[in-house]
């Protein structure tokens, strides 16, 4: 049977991460959490990067482990031993990627159809729960466009992520250096950087908050059977990446506050863009159109996850077999590459994507809970097994990290309901409600 191509190394594995942490949203994010840390925003990315670092951990050991596409799905599987969960956890993870394409690609959508079709740019036909306008079609036409990167090969896929990275992170280095300059050139002055709007509450309630810009560390671990030596590499990137990307967001939120003040930046629906302003006007083109690749990149990346996970799964025979057929001359999974776009194409016209797309957090820290119960039960049951990567720090055989990272998890998780207030009105939970229904229906049909 064909295998798919190991292409990335630890460079471009570690660059894979950093693309799809920051697409998370840093940029829309850092305003929200100034109206919570004033600021000492900067200490609420801290805070939420260590919450990140006990999951992204975990990660790391079960992927030098099980260096295996299916990741959530193995890692449950095998410690757990319950193939129901297993199961669920699958569809969580699947849903979360497929739903969150469709949101970023509509985001995409929404920026762009003005450039092009000035006023007349949210024009178009509402059909009750569809809408087709010309942001959905842009997002169709984006998710397409990205669904046949996918398919054409990862190292296609690499050659766009690898700059649109750069691009990305170009852009918070673009603010970071502009703001130093200013202030040591004495045409902006620092500010108290431990001023706290709400004191420490608001600061450990914006680490919560900010916790979402990480999301997306788990990503790297579905890339099992494309990363060159994966035992060694896989849980590098993990590391790598979330470092990376907690100085970029902690010297970005001090640069913020330090150009324009927070309770500023909390008013303003793109702050990123007004801390441009601040610092240069020519800056905030600059920053536009490295929004646009940011978003088109995550796409991208996303729709890479959703496939290589339905893949992986689908080798195991826990979901249908025709999902882990691979295209001999490009190397890719191509049914469950397209199977994947289809999906976030249909999902894209449905009017309530966005507010389903808050309901993915939940899913996602479900997931969290079960990935760090896993290094938990792993190192119970296989105490002396051989680990390229382990995570140091264990009362006994109790591994103290992974236990953070589950407490960490379940705080996340409750903080998520809080926030959504999911009713049984709520598209979120009809849709919750189907992807249970669905993995119960894979294990009946495959127990």
């Amino acid at each position: 049977m064909p295998r798919l191509k190991r292409e990335l190394g630890l460079f471009s594995a570690t660059l894979y991460g950093i693309g799809i942490i920051v697409g998370a949203g840093i940029y829309a994010l850092i305003g929200k959490v100034c109206g919570l840390a004033g600021n000492a925003v900067w200490i609420s990315f801290a805070i939420s990067s260590i919450l990140a670092l006990f999951t992204g951990l975990s990660y790391a050991e079960l992927s030098s482990f099980f260096p295996t596409d299916a990741a959530e799905y193995e890692y449950t599987r095998a410690t757990i031993k319950n193939r129901f969960i297993g199961l669920l956890v699958t569809w969580f993870v699947v849903g979360s990627f497929v739903v969150s394409a469709s949101a970023v690609a509509i985001g995409f959508g929404n920026y762009l159809a003005p450039l092009i079709f000035g006023n007349n740019w949210n024009s178009g036909v509402n059909l009750g729960f569809i809408v087709l306008n010309w942001p959905t079609i842009i997002a169709i036409l984006t998710i397409a466009f990205f669904t046949l990167v996918n398919y054409l090969g990862i190292e296609i896929s690499n050659d766009i992520n690898i700059p649109s990275t750069i691009l990305e992170v170009g852009g918070i280095l673009l603010i970071i250096l502009g703001a130093a300059w200013l202030v040591l050139t004495g045409h902006a002055h620092p500010v108290n950087y431990m001023q706290m709007s709400n004191g420490w509450s608001g600061v450990f309630s914006g680490a919560i908050l900010a916790f979402f810009a990480y999301v997306g560390f788990g990503s790297i671990a579905k890339m099992g059977e494309e990363i060159k030596n994966p035992r060694k590499n896989l849980p590098r990137a993990i590391i790598i990446s979330i470092v990376i990307t907690t100085i970029l967001y902690v010297l970005m939120a001090i640069s913020a506050v330090t150009m324009v003040p927070w309770h500023k930046l909390l008013n303003t629906p793109d702050p990123a863009s007004a801390v441009a302003m601040a610092i240069n006007p020519s800056f905030r083109l600059l920053i536009s159109i490295v929004a646009l690749f940011s978003t088109g990149n995550t796409v991208m990346l996303i729709l890479i996850s959703a496939s290589r996970m339905m893949y992986g799964v689908a080798k195991d025979g826990a979901l249908p077999r025709i999902l882990a057929k691979v295209d001999p001359k490009r190397e890719t999974p191509y049914v469950a590459v397209f199977g994947a776009g289809l999906v976030a194409m249909l999902l894209a016209m449905l009017k309530n994507i966005q507010t389903i797309a808050e309901v993915t957090n939940i899913w996602i820290f479900i997931v969290y809970v079960f990935v760090n119960l896993a290094v938990i039960l792993l190192r119970y049951e296989r105490p002396r097994a051989k680990r390229t990567f382990k995570i140091p720090g264990a009362i006994g055989w109790f591994p103290v990290i992974p236990g953070l990272g589950l407490a960490t998890s379940l705080i996340m998780l409750g903080y998520s309901f809080f926030m959504i207030h999911l009713s049984l009105t709520h598209p979120g939970t009809w849709l919750t409600a189907l992807l249970i229904a669905l993995a119960a229906l894979f294990y009946w049909k495959t127990k």
